[in-house]
């Protein structure tokens, strides 16, 4: 993947990372230690997570999506697919 087919995006924190241009960057992107960043939706609740790649390049790598019923923490975790089928694995937690 080269520079054309990539943009850099500005964090919450001011730094800048690289992510390809097909990114949308929501309400709030955080860089974390781990080379992974955040980007939340606060309308939807979804958080996407993107991991660093070979290239410097922040991909997709899955999504969560937290929220409340009856006073109850639910979190659904989305792994981005890994392979090229088009299918996406979906996990599902609650945490109560």
């Amino acid at each position: 993947m080269n520079s054309k087919d990539t943009q850099i995006v500005e964090t919450i924190t001011g730094s800048w990372l690289r992510f390809p241009n097909s990114f949308k960057k929501f309400h709030c992107l955080v860089e974390l230690p781990n080379e992974l960043s955040l980007n939340i939706n606060m309308k939807s609740g979804a958080v996407h997570v993107h991991k660093i790649d070979t290239n410097n390049v922040y991909q997709p790598y899955g999504e969560l999506v937290v929220g409340s019923v009856n006073h109850q923490l639910h979190c659904s975790v989305i792994p981005h697919s890994l392979n090229e089928t088009g299918v996406t694995p979906h996990a599902k937690s609650d945490a109560s």
